[in-house]
């Protein structure tokens, strides 16, 4: 009866050993897995770095259907103050291309407001504060390339906004506020085009800077996990190790 029972405690301790060696193998194999994929996972993440921002193209003709709409149905507004003058060209050299430009967008508004028998209050004002929108709203700011980029694109408008028969036939038969909001829409719809995209581009990147350092915590925590799996890995292994060598060591009946 001893030897039936014998035999039989051997055979369930067998069974019990397959069973917990698959049981081991699986672990094993998953454990690697894990810390593979996390390790992976996490060197991507620590070379994560910020999406360049893709500035919007302006798109002037867009721009003077805005302003056309508002000759339509447009609440009365008074004619803007003069600009004053600006002492400072915030310390840059002159920019001669850009100057060029400016002195044309200066000759558009001129001959516009002429055929209105207007005139600028203060021409140098004027010309001052499109020299500085240009210097602080254009793309890239410090690139020369980019400023007269800016200028051209507002010589561009002013001509088209400015110049248009169209235009200034339906103004003639405006009174002195539609005039002076048409006017004052003009000059302000291409730097308040950028003045958005300025504003776009600061909540970009700062969105991008907090997914970025997102990613690299998590990239830390995700180390971490992979670093716990392959301890894990290596115990099971070991683990494994010792029951094969407890099998190989058991003394068998006769």
């Amino acid at each position: 009866m001893s030897e039936v029972q014998s035999g039989l405690g051997n055979k369930l301790e067998n069974v019990f050993l397959a069973i917990l060696r698959v049981v081991i193998l699986v672990v094993l194999a998953l454990s690697l897995v894990a810390a593979v994929a996390l390790g992976v996972w996490a060197v991507k993440d620590m070379g994560a770095s910020p999406t360049p921002y893709k500035s919007e193209a302006v798109d002037n003709k867009a721009l003077i259907q805005e302003l056309k709409k508002s000759l339509e149905s447009a609440p009365a507004a008074s004619q803007p103050a003069p600009q004053k003058p600006n002492s400072s060209k915030g310390g840059k050299a002159e920019n001669k291309a850009l100057e060029e430009e400016l002195g044309k967008q200066l000759k558009v508004v001129s001959d516009f407001l002429s055929k209105f028998e207007k005139n600028l209050n203060n021409p140098d004002g004027f010309k001052a504060d499109l020299r500085k929108k240009a210097n602080t709203l254009a793309l890239e700011p410090q690139s020369e390339a980019s400023v007269l980029a800016y200028a051209k694109g507002q010589t561009d408008l002013f001509s088209l906004a400015l110049a248009d028969p169209e235009i200034i036939a339906i103004l003639k038969k405006k009174d002195d506020d539609a005039f002076g909001n048409y006017f004052s829409a003009a000059v302000d719809i291409y730097p308040d085009f950028f003045e958005r995209q300025a504003e776009s581009r600061k909540e970009f990147e700062a969105e991008e800077s907090a997914r970025v350092l997102g990613a690299k915590a998590g990239a830390m925590m995700k180390l971490s996990i992979a670093g716990g799996m392959f301890g894990t890995f290596l115990l099971i292994s070991l683990i494994l190790v010792l029951v094969k060598i407890e099998r190989n060591l058991r003394v068998r009946p006769v």
